[in-house]
């Protein structure tokens, strides 16, 4: 009598209980890495908003340095832009301002706003008004770089606001404290070159 002999199991192969484990494993590697995504992208959101602002910022920033201004006047070029609220579309692009017609802030094409504080001052260098919510919202006496107290009349600081803030439309403000947080502030000087901005002007 023949006995056929019995086939031996092929070693290579995978049980089911292991393909069971593997697939337990790859799902939660996969779960894992689904639940990053979310924070992922609020991520890239944010530094986009984040670049848009900066090149707003830098933008107006231009624009102003670029503006003569006449130390102690009341009607110099550079005076326009104290309290101007410009308007953005979602590329950083300037679509109107507060002093143009039409109804530009809050339209569909309005995302971002922007506002420049530009405090005065007098022809001995003192100042006037206050500065920003957003900054703290002091009164603004004048810039001294000496430690006498005397302001120097040839520098003046320029505080630029950017918001994204278009969705909001007229319900947005730039002062009120649960707006705070949506606001991003720039803080730097304007300068007349030619001067020595080491001691207060003579």
């Amino acid at each position: 009598m023949t006995f056929a002999k019995e086939k031996k199991r092929n070693s290579g192969a995978f049980s089911l209980v292991e393909v069971t484990i593997a697939m337990a494993i790859a799902a939660v590697g996969i779960v894992s890495i689904l639940g990053l995504l979310p924070q992922g992208m609020d991520t890239m959101v944010a530094a986009g908003d984040e670049a848009i602002q900066a090149r707003i910022h830098q933008q107006l920033l231009n624009e102003i340095q670029m503006t003569p201004y006449k130390v102690g006047s009341t009607n110099s070029p550079i005076d326009e832009f104290d309290g101007l609220e410009l308007y953005y579309d979602d590329q950083g692009e300037e679509i109107g301002d507060s002093r143009a017609s039409g109804a530009v802030k809050g339209s569909q094409e309005h995302i971002y706003s922007a506002r420049v504080t530009l405090p005065p001052v007098d022809d001995m260098g003192r100042g006037s008004g206050s500065v920003p919510e957003s900054v703290g919202g002091a009164a603004f006496n004048g810039v001294s770089l000496s430690d006498d107290n005397e302001y120097n009349k040839y520098i003046r600081p320029v505080i630029i606001e950017v918001a994204l803030a278009g969705a909001l439309g007229e319900q947005f403000d730039w002062d009120a404290e649960k707006f705070r947080k949506a606001i991003s502030t720039y803080q730097t000087y304007i300068v007349q070159m030619g001067h020595d901005f080491s001691a207060a002007a003579p």
